[in-house]
Formats: C-alpha cells, structure tokens, sequence
C-alpha cells in the first residue's frame, strides 16, 4: 500500500523536510543580473540611436521617460528569468520550494543593488569637491555654487560694491557671505557684513541692499522652483522603484514557481498525479 506524502520525503529516521538550496539561489542570481545588464546595453543602444541633437529638451525627456520604463522592465525581466533557473538548479519538482526560491533570488538582486548604490553615492559624495571658491569662514560651500542667472547678477553687484572699499582677506570671501546672508533673508546680517568688510557708510549700503532686493527675489524664487521640482523628481524616482521592486517580487515569485512547475521539461523526469512522491 503506498503512502502519499507531498511535502516531505520519508526516510528511515523520520520525515525530511525541503530546505533552500542556496547555490541555486545564488545561480538564479547571476543569472538573473546577466540578463539585466544585456536588457540594460541594449536600451543604452536604442537611447543613444533615438538621441536627436536638433531636439535636445525634447529628446531629453523622452530618453528619461524611456529610461525609467526600459529599467523597471529589465529588472522584471531579469528577476523573472532567474527565479525559474533558481527552480531548475535546485532540481525538484516542488512548486511552493521553487516560488521560494524566486523570492531569494529578489531579495538577493535587491540587497545587492542597495549595497551597490549606497557605496556609489558614498564615493560621490566623499570625492565631491566645490567647484566655485566662495566658502566661507565655517568652510561650508556657499549657496552661490548655481547656475542661475539671477544669483550671478547679485554677486557681480556685491563684488564690485565692496570692491570700492577695504577687502577682508580673500578667504573670507566677501561677496559669497553676503549674498548667502541675502538669500537666507537676514539682509541685517549682510549688512554688518559690508560695514566689518568695506569702508563704506551705512546710507550707501542701505541703498545698495535696496537695489538689490529684486535680484534676491528673484534668486529665491528661482531656489524655490528648484526645490520643487527636486522634490517631484525625487517622489517619482521612489514611487518607480517601489513598484519596480514589487513587481519584480510578484514576477520573481511566478519565476520559481513556473520552473518548478515544469521542471519535468528540463529534466525529463517522471511526474506523478497530483505531484506527490509515492513511497511503499
């Protein structure tokens, strides 16, 4: 009389309960990181062919979007393909196993693709160096370090300004604290400044901050849409990789389960009704 079991294999001392096989989670893995990377060649080539230099802003954007898109693919793409050779590694015909072991090939790529992050921007920011020289006494970059238009203005006017009268020593960098003190909003601050910094009277520096106030204006706007628009850009990067990451999971788990669905295909083995091990 044969005695049915579906989870366990019975042996002499007892009842053996599947384990995670490990070499095939880890072979699942690179598996999975080599399709990735050829999925990831492979949309660099259709990027740069589609790139139009007559275009830039839009091609820009449409790069970008299609960058996102083509990446959450290939991660998915990859996942899923090493989920099921996790499956087929581990050689059983064990369908809850082989979705298990899609899981770890996800939780792996995860992990590892979280470690490699974080120590590339840890290398940004660690060799990271100002590339404007208005740093203050403190030796923290100066809010000038930008590109807009409005910043550049205020700070030429306030360099030629305390031009006129006696500088402080250059690493002080006059102009850089004030104009920091004016878009911080403490135009008191920028004034004690200018009187410690320049012999020039009180009234001349009234009028000066007075002719100043629309370049800070629009400087901070500026700052301000700038922020905003970080912030979007930041909220869509996280939500894309909170999807990304859990459609990868869903398609990863699907992985394992399907090869180890159909493992019979890879191996040719025997399959028995209702998937059990028939033991006598």
């Amino acid at each position: 009389m044969a005695q049915v079991m579906e989870t366990s294999v019975l042996v002499e001392g007892g009842p053996i309960h599947p384990v995670m096989n490990w070499g095939a989670i880890l072979a699942g893995w690179l598996v999975a990181t080599g399709m990735a990377g050829l999925l990831y060649v492979a949309g660099l080539a259709l990027g740069f062919a589609a790139f139009n230099p007559h275009d830039v802003a839009a091609t820009a954007k449409g790069i970008g979007i299609g960058t996102a898109v083509w990446v959450v693919l290939s991660w998915i793409a990859g996942l899923f393909v090493g989920g099921m050779f996790a499956s087929w590694f581990d050689g059983k015909s064990d369908e809850t196993m082989g979705a298990m072991h899609g899981v770890a090939v996800w939780g792996l790529s995860l992990t590892a693709t979280a470690l490699w992050l974080s120590l590339g921007m840890g290398f940004a920011f660690h060799h990271d160096k100002p590339v404007d020289d208005s740093v203050g006494p403190s030796g923290h970059a100066s809010m000038v370090m930008t590109n807009d238009e409005a910043v550049w203005v205020l700070r030429a006017d306030v360099h030629r300004f305390a031009s006129h009268g006696e500088a402080v020593p250059a690493e002080l960098s006059t102009e850089g604290a004030v104009v920091d003190a004016l878009l911080s909003g403490h135009e008191a601050a920028a004034k004690a400044i200018l009187l410690a910094s320049t012999t020039e009277t009180p009234e001349s520096i009234d009028q000066a901050l007075s002719s100043w106030s629309s370049h800070v204006s629009t400087a901070q706007a500026q700052f301000k849409a700038r922020a905003e628009q970080a912030a979007r850009y930041a909220s869509m990067v996280l939500w894309i990789g909170f999807l990304s990451g859990l459609l990868a999971l869903v398609t990863a788990t699907w992985g394992g389960w399907l090869g180890a669905n159909h493992i019979h295909r890879v191996y040719h083995t025997r399959r028995y009704a209702g998937r059990p091990f028939a033991v006598k």
